[in-house]
């Protein structure tokens, strides 16, 4: 968004929450955790133990983020003391959405992110088969130039977006 030509008073941003020249101010933070559909902790391949990933399909986000800090399967298993398992196998998606819907439909067992899981683990659509969230350096972060936040509508709208997100925050838990 380029304010100056676009005609934006605010924006929200996904990243590392460095923008020169804007007012920056974190919005919601961001963890990575397993989910999947509950379909998957039934029948012969129950996902019940860490080591029962090994018989399901891993599923992988590879949006365009570029956040170092957002574990792949192979750092998430490794992490978790999972040696035995490739986390290089499965299917790759370029969008974090399509992940998660791969998911909801039971194609296998995702690394979700906390805001973009939320709706579907409410509904009982995904589970997190284990405890395990990796906090993660992006975040959201509402953004605008300093001057926009004395407009009446812009200082509103953001004073809004924040009680929402603390809401959203506290509601996860």
């Amino acid at each position: 968004t380029d304010f100056h030509s676009d005609g934006v008073d605010l924006a929200i941003r996904y990243g590392a929450g460095r923008y020169p020249e804007l007012r920056c101010e974190r919005l919601l933070a961001e963890a990575v955790f397993p989910v999947c559909s509950p379909k998957l902790l039934d029948g012969p391949r129950k996902l019940d133990s860490l080591a029962a990933l090994k018989h399901q399909t891993l599923l992988h986000d590879d949006s365009p983020d570029d956040d170092p800090s957002c574990p792949t399967w192979a750092m998430w298993l490794k992490a978790a003391g999972a040696t035995d398992i490739d986390g290089a196998r499965g299917p790759k998606f370029n969008q974090s959405s399509l992940v998660v819907e791969a998911a909801v439909l039971g194609r296998g067992v995702a690394l979700g992110k906390a805001s973009l899981t939320a709706a579907d683990l409410a509904e009982g659509r995904l589970v997190k088969p284990f405890g395990t969230s990796v906090s993660v350096d992006f975040a959201y972060y509402v953004v605008c130039p300093e001057a926009k936040l004395a407009l009446r509508k812009v200082a509103l709208f953001r004073d809004w977006l924040m009680a929402e997100a603390a809401s959203f925050a506290g509601a996860k838990g």
